[in-house]
């Protein structure tokens, strides 16, 4: 009886979770930015080429790492949440592989039930691991694809387990430093907890990226400028839960900081959202070392997010 209590209370208090309505996707958690540099920068992530950023925007982005890398990724929430993500790509002779853990705590909630008691629990408590494979191809496009198993937990009781997959490309374009990708994300079948599903909140995205690198042009060198990287980013993204296209928008100013240094200013934009959401970031990389922070926030609101990554090159 107890646990028929505790699935009414759950349908109160989560009913976008738990309920298959029309406009609405289970597995939030699939969704999350998992680095900091990428949600510093709009999130329009899908054309650029990396090592653990680009996994979940668009697997093919990593077909050309040169260095393993690892990387671990905290967020705090407004709501108090927390959210965890570590990443590891190894590159081989004719591929990169990937590998990655993430979680969500939501935080405690209490549940009042009907029989006059109550109970303090964890709202919801989620966790899933991919693995990812990208792989160079000839005429300067990458593939990659990668591979996601969950689990969904509500109130510490009630449970839902399933499995997603996305699949992406990305194109070297013939004009130096000016990249276009494109993904799909989260395909799978719907998320059950009891008998009714919700469908993955699957999406798809567009995107171009223009690197455009003046270190080494002779003028720029001698004016003595500061910032010698800037890395132009646009995505087009289409989510199975939002009837509008959502255009998303970001750039990266770089500069060298003594031998081994190297340190960047990011900001973005995501359009088609009331009010309003832009994000900036910073990234300092010293040697093998790096380290980026991204700020999210609604204009006109006091709702934000504090995003940090750390990690190192081998």
């Amino acid at each position: 009886m107890r646990t028929a209590f505790l699935a009414l209370a759950l349908l109160t208090v989560f009913p976008p979770l738990l309920c298959a309505e029309a406009g609405r996707t289970g597995a939030a958690v699939l969704t999350f930015p998992l680095a900091s540099r990428p949600l510093g920068m709009g999130n329009a992530f899908t054309a650029v080429e990396g090592g653990v950023d680009c996994l979940g925007y668009n697997p093919a982005g990593m077909a050309r790492l040169e260095k393993p890398e690892l990387e671990t990724t905290y967020l705090h929430g407004i709501a108090g949440d927390n959210f965890g993500f570590a990443g590891y790509s190894h590159p081989l002779s004719r591929a990169v592989i990937t590998g990655g853990l993430l979680y969500y705590n939501a935080g405690t909630v209490d549940l009042n039930f009907s029989n006059g008691t109550q109970q303090t629990v964890t709202a919801e408590q989620d966790m899933a691991g991919i693995a990812a494979l990208s792989v160079p191809l000839s005429g300067g496009f990458s593939a990659g694809a990668a591979a996601k198993v969950f689990r969904l937990q509500l109130a510490d009781q009630v449970n839902a387990l399933g499995y997603a997959a996305d699949l992406g490309v990305l194109w070297r374009s013939p004009l130096k430093g000016l990249n276009f990708g494109a993904s799909v994300q989260n395909l799978g079948p719907d998320v059950k907890f009891e008998e009714e599903g919700d469908p993955l909140p699957m999406t798809v995205r567009f995107g171009a990226a223009y690197d455009l690198n003046l270190s080494k042009m002779d003028w720029f060198r001698e004016g003595g400028y500061g910032f010698s990287r800037f890395l132009f980013t646009a995505d087009a993204i289409k989510r199975r839960d939002e009837s509008a296209l959502q255009p998303s928008g970001g750039i990266e100013m770089g500069m060298n900081v003594g031998d081994e240094g190297y340190g960047a200013l990011r900001a973005g934009y995501l359009f088609n959202q009331a009010p309003g959401y832009f994000t900036v970031g910073i990234g300092l990389r010293q040697g093998r070392w790096f380290f980026d922070y991204a700020f999210g926030g609604m204009k006109d609101d006091v709702s934000s997010t504090h995003h940090v990554t750390l990690g190192v090159t081998f």
